[in-house]
């Protein structure tokens, strides 16, 4: 395996030496091209959501848990309060 990716890339850099571009065309990335601008905000916008929505499920899935336990907490106050009214309370005669 290790020897078919060497492989690959000696084949890569005769080519590139032979061609005289070792480097991709990467002028489409210019202030001249207003559709790669426009992309590039759009990626950039899209991200921004992404972390957004990440953390905002982090989040709830924090609140969820933090809501749970005080629910099983609260369970717990109500069945004591319930024991101690049910008990069967003495008269002083």
């Amino acid at each position: 395996m290790l020897e078919s990716v060497r492989q690959y890339l000696q084949d890569w850099s005769d080519a590139c030496e032979y061609a005289n571009e070792c480097a991709p065309d990467l002028s489409f990335f210019g202030n001249g091209e207003p559709f790669t601008a426009l992309l590039f905000i759009g990626a950039v916008c899209y991200l921004i959501w992404a972390f957004n929505e990440a953390r905002i499920h982090r989040r709830a899935e924090a609140l969820a848990g933090a809501a749970h336990s005080a629910q099983g907490e609260l369970m717990a106050v109500v069945q004591q309060m319930q024991q101690g009214a049910a008990a069967p309370k003495k008269l002083a005669a």
